[in-house]
């Protein structure tokens, strides 16, 4: 049977997707580096999509604010990517 991925979860899959891109277009291993732990946080917001509620796992910060507002800023590309998700989040949970 296959699985079925709620509204917030293919949003997220989206985001890593961008931030991905970001990394594969990295110069240096400090900005890779930086880049790998804003995908692993990424990461958890898809695991937080799956087993709990997304705005309560971020306790009042932004999704912007999770990732890393500064590495957020250094890569405009994925802005898009982070409204959706936040556009998604708030269509289908109490953000």
């Amino acid at each position: 049977m296959p699985r079925k991925r709620n509204p917030v979860g293919i949003a997220a899959g989206k985001l890593i997707l961008a931030i991905r891109k970001e990394w594969d277009e990295a110069s240096g291993e400090p900005d890779k580096a930086r880049t790998q732990r804003v995908m692993d946080r990424a990461h958890t917001l898809l695991q937080a999509s799956r087993t709990s509620s997304v705005a309560n796992f971020l306790d009042g910060r932004s999704v912007v604010e999770y990732l890393d507002p500064a590495w957020v800023d250094l890569h405009p590309a994925v802005k898009p990517r982070i409204a959706a998700f936040v556009a998604v989040l708030s269509e289908n949970e109490n953000v």
